[in-house]
């Protein structure tokens, strides 16, 4: 008996010292660059929650993202690559692809570890998973902005319509010519002098969009698929058909004449004070919740009860610059070919990559998909922990079907302290909104159909250099055209220059952009 108790003691005491080794094995370490509100605590509490989670230990990179590109570049050169890596900005994906810095990711890879992930981008933001592709190869997974299937605006003044005569909000082109007719010619606002107008340069976009298409974004140019070649819409045929419209328009005077410095005479960026001070009676300005008057839908207040939402931006200026205005929304117009479509900003915003060095350690790379995986979660208190930290302690949800949480004091005086914790691992997931306010921009409005998006939407090299000049050219012509100080025939000449100002280049690395994209990696 006592030759096997020191056995069993012998072979106890071997098995704690093995457990003792494994415990003390260093666990997988992670380096993280992401996009930060501020910089992150090397001992923040949800680094090391997130942590033991995963059974890691985080590094993060603290980088200021105004001058993200720009330091992490330095760190990059230094042979210092994150394996966790934002890309603040979606146009470098090729360029630190051809630098070698980032690691190939196959969609079986992506699907194995990052189911979640990988159904979501599909399902809500299908063909946006290909943009992450350099030459047919899987480098980037796309960070997508849900509020952004949302399209812009349609908004006449309801009041107005009334004094004209006129019901029912425009839902073809030729009924919207006669609405803004009306509004610039049957004196809306009752004071007797002609000083009314239909729309102005924002309010172009629904004529635009009821050919199919968005040539005058101030940002950015977007591209699509005719006849198999990728072209701007600032140079397709049917613009030239809409030009002749708005031309037509402003000859009659319909078109506030000035249209040119736009609705916007400074502040805040999306109120439209063209609409506001009752000069036009038709706006595309914003976007749907600038325009949101109170009591249009109900909100959960802090104490997670409903009530009416208040009004906000246009919504909240028109009604205190004329207590008759009543502000009314309509949706994209029919053109004359059947086609229906209005803007809609672009929804890439940018990609989260992985280190090349991590490819050295395939359980790195592997564990990294699945914590982007938890971005998707179905259990949204689970993703909002991702970026806010622990419910209970820094935020409370309102209404969970909603979607609807509230920061909690003294968090909610600097949101920079999610970042100060470390919510560093997650990214921007498509999934539908179901906040209040989206839910009756779908439901009421019907915003989530129609809207336009551009067929490219990373800012390739040569269109990034040239991009500027062009839009300058553009709206040379566009205003000239619409003006009359050119014909409309002029749509020719304006062509020839913009091909010749580069976008014939352009055009051309956008094709191959977009045969590259469409191969099979």
């Amino acid at each position: 008996m006592k030759g096997r108790a020191s056995g069993a003691l012998a072979a106890l005491a071997i098995g704690l010292c093995m457990a003792g080794a494994a415990w003390s094995q260093p666990r997988m370490k992670i380096t993280v660059a992401n996009y930060q509100k501020g910089p992150t605590d090397p001992k923040g509490e949800m680094l090391k929650y997130f942590g033991d989670k995963w059974g890691v230990d985080f590094e993060v990179y603290n980088i200021d993202n105004d001058k993200y590109h720009e330091i992490l570049n330095v760190k990059l050169a230094a042979g210092q690559i994150p394996d966790f890596l934002y890309l603040a900005r979606a146009d470098t994906l090729g360029s630190y692809v051809r630098q070698g810095v980032l690691a190939k990711l196959s969609p079986e890879l992506i699907q194995r570890n990052a189911p979640d992930l990988w159904n979501a981008i599909n399902a809500y933001a299908p063909g946006y998973m290909d943009m992450g592709k350099v030459n047919g190869i899987q480098y980037g997974i796309p960070a997508v902005a849900s509020g952004n299937a949302l399209h812009i605006p349609l908004v006449y003044r309801g009041d107005w319509m009334e004094k004209v005569g006129v019901a029912k909000v425009p839902e073809t082109l030729a009924e919207f010519e006669t609405l803004m007719y009306k509004f610039a010619n049957e004196d809306p606002d009752g004071n007797g002098k002609k000083d009314t107008y239909g729309l102005s340069l924002d309010g172009s976009n629904a004529v635009f969009g009821a050919f199919g298409l968005v040539p005058i974004d101030r940002t950015e140019i977007y591209w699509m698929l005719q006849d198999g070649k990728v072209v701007s819409h600032s140079v397709a045929p049917e613009a030239r058909q809409a030009l002749a419209i708005l031309a037509r328009w402003y000859k009659d005077g319909v078109i506030d004449p000035e249209f040119v410095t736009g609705e916007n005479h400074g502040g805040y960026w999306a109120l439209s004070h063209a609409f506001i001070k009752g000069r036009i009676g038709f706006s595309a300005h914003g976007n749907y919740y600038h325009w949101t008057t109170a009591g249009a839908f109900q909100v959960v207040g802090k104490d997670g009860t409903k009530a009416p939402c208040q009004a906000f931006a246009n919504g909240q200026e028109i009604p205190a610059a004329n207590k008759k205005a009543r502000i009314v929304f309509g949706n994209s117009l029919k053109g004359p070919t059947g086609k229906q479509g209005i803007k809609e900003y672009n929804r890439l915003m940018n990609f989260i990559t992985i280190g090349k060095l991590a490819e050295k350690d395939p359980a790195k790379v592997e564990k990294i998909l699945q914590i982007l995986n938890e971005s998707a979660n179905p259990d949204w208190p689970t993703r909002q922990t991702l970026q806010a930290g622990l419910v209970g302690k820094y935020w409370k949800v309102l209404d969970a079907d909603m979607e609807t949480g509230l920061t909690l004091p003294p968090y909610d005086k600097n949101l920079a302290y999610a970042s100060k914790i470390g919510c560093e691992m997650w990214m921007a997931v498509p999934f539908p909104q179901k906040d209040p306010s989206a839910q009756w921009a779908i439901n009421t409005l019907h915003y989530d159909k129609y809207g336009i998006e551009s067929l490219i939407q990373v800012g390739l090299p040569k269109l990034m250099k040239r991009k500027a000049e062009l839009q300058k050219i553009r709206d040379k012509y566009y205003i000239r055209i619409i003006t009359g100080a050119l014909p409309v025939s002029a749509f020719d000449e304006f062509a020839q220059k913009y091909a010749a100002a580069g976008y014939a280049e352009v055009q051309q690395e956008a094709q191959a952009y977009y045969d590259a994209q469409s191969k099979q990696g």
